[in-house]
Parts: C-alpha cells; structure tokens; sequence
C-alpha cells in the first residue's frame, strides 16, 4: 500500500492535468471562467481554481463542469489517461 507521501505527486499530476482539459476546452469554447461558473452552477472562484490546480474537485463537481463545458467522461477519461502515462 502506498503512503500519504507516496501519493502526492499523483494527486498534483491529476489536478494539474484535470485544469489543463478544462482551461483547453473553456478556450475552444471561447468562453470566460464566469460564463462557464454559471453553465455548471458553481461560483466563479471555484473554476478559477480548479484552472489553476489549486482545488482538487469531487467526481460531482467535475460532472457540472464537464457537462457544462460540452467535454464527455469518454473524452476526458482518454485525455486525463494519456496525460497521466506522458509523465
């Protein structure tokens, strides 16, 4: 079993990588942290720092701001995957 220790720097991958998909998708969609806020339902802050890794968001909350940025699970599973083997 892996430690607390052992763990962060997966933890820091995937947040990083999660604002990545999200930041590439909001820019594409040529729409501001706040349009997208409001699409999920979530304040403005939070996408903020989700973009910039600073929240790791629960399966809910990533589950609004895909649907609200039109990404699929199907989409983001492949891209956080292949990311994730890039490092």
């Amino acid at each position: 079993m892996s430690t607390r220790t052992e763990q962060a720097p997966m933890r820091e991958a995937t947040s990083a990588i999660v604002a990545k998909i999200l930041k590439i998708h909001r820019a594409r969609l040529k729409i501001s942290q706040e349009r997208l806020a409001l699409l999920a339902d979530v304040d403005r802050t939070y996408v903020g720092k989700v973009e910039r890794a600073i929240l790791n968001p629960t399966l809910y909350r990533i589950n609004r701001l895909l649907h609200a940025a039109g990404i699929s699970w199907q989409d983001f599973g492949a891209t956080l995957d292949a990311e994730l083997r890039r490092q």
